[in-house]
């Protein structure tokens, strides 16, 4: 009878606790997945359209204040589905939803919103500017102007100082909310520098150039650097004051301009020839470290990923 009575009551546990967790199941099914995912994060936001890159699936929004995320200013989103972009032109006001995860952030709904439902016009630079530093900027097949920076160590260092081998660089600010933009910029760098250190060592060199001279001091860039394993022999951070800053980004064609104590910026990713040639420039975040390995590997040998076919 003693035996019967455990039995009975371990069964009737046993059932308890299954309708416990199938509770816990049905409620976790009818949680919105912002909640179910703490990674995920989803914003609604207004702003006003500045300029469409369709080839990139980006659109450049002044927008106002996310809170609890980043202030009001200017920056190019990522679009997933193109045909977000259908019947958007510069200067509509709209509405859109920012999804952000810990990689990546993108548009996952957009629609023309009423005219003015922007508070306020967010500074934003003149279209025409953007124009003028992608026309004044060094062309491919050009030399490219010597420069001079601080790396991380604050050491004075010049571009020249690197003949003899590729460079890669790329710009990036420490403080960048955006985890598909600045944060990429040095996951790819990362990536890059275990590919190239198999096959290219002391013969490339990966460049991080800060937007943000006035934060990013040599202390702060060699702390960053830590935070993604770079070696400090073939990949450096570097920085120098608002003017060399200015240079380098122009021969870029880079915008950047400060805005609510953030940086409004677009993204630019370059290969130097060892003699100093602008070899291609990347305009946007689709790069992957497969790509640019190619494309220094072509650089350094004359030939194709296979190894096979000469450069002319």
């Amino acid at each position: 009878m003693k035996s019967k009575t455990i039995l009975f009551g371990l069964c009737g546990l046993t059932l308890t606790l299954l309708a416990v967790f199938s509770m816990m199941a049905l409620g976790r099914r009818n949680q919105p997945i912002a909640q179910r995912n703490c990674a995920l994060q989803i914003f609604e936001v207004v702003g006003q359209v500045r300029s469409l890159d369709l080839l990139n699936k980006t659109v450049r929004i002044s927008h106002q204040e996310i809170p609890d995320y980043m202030p009001a200013m200017t920056m190019p989103f990522a679009v997933k589905d193109a045909k977000l972009l259908r019947g958007v032109s510069v200067d509509d006001s709209v509405k859109f939803q920012l999804t952000v995860s810990k990689d990546d952030s993108w548009i996952s709904r957009l629609e023309k919103a009423t005219p003015g439902a922007t508070k306020e016009p967010v500074r934003t630079a003149p279209a025409s500017s953007l124009q003028d530093r992608e026309t004044e900027r060094a062309q491919i097949g050009e030399k490219i102007l010597d420069f001079g920076l601080v790396d991380q160590d604050g050491r004075n260092f010049h571009l020249s100082d690197f003949r003899g081998k590729a460079v890669v660089l790329t710009f990036i600010y420490t403080r960048c909310p955006i985890p598909n933009y600045c944060p990429l910029m040095s996951k790819n760098f990362a990536a890059l520098q275990q590919r190239l250190s198999k096959e290219f060592t002391d013969k490339y060199q990966l460049l991080s150039i800060s937007m943000d001279p006035e934060f990013d001091r040599p202390e702060i860039l060699k702390d960053y650097a830590g935070r993604y394993g770079a070696n400090g022999k073939d990949w450096w951070f570097a920085t120098g004051n608002a003017e060399q800053i200015s240079f380098v980004a122009g021969l870029m064609g880079l915008y950047y301009a400060k805005e609510n104590g953030l940086i409004s910026h677009d993204l630019r990713t370059a290969l130097i020839s060892p003699d100093g040639r602008l070899v291609h420039l990347w305009k946007s975040n689709v790069w992957t470290p497969y790509e640019v390995d190619r494309l220094v590997r072509e650089t350094l040998t004359g030939a194709d990923q296979q190894g096979k076919v000469p450069r002319r």
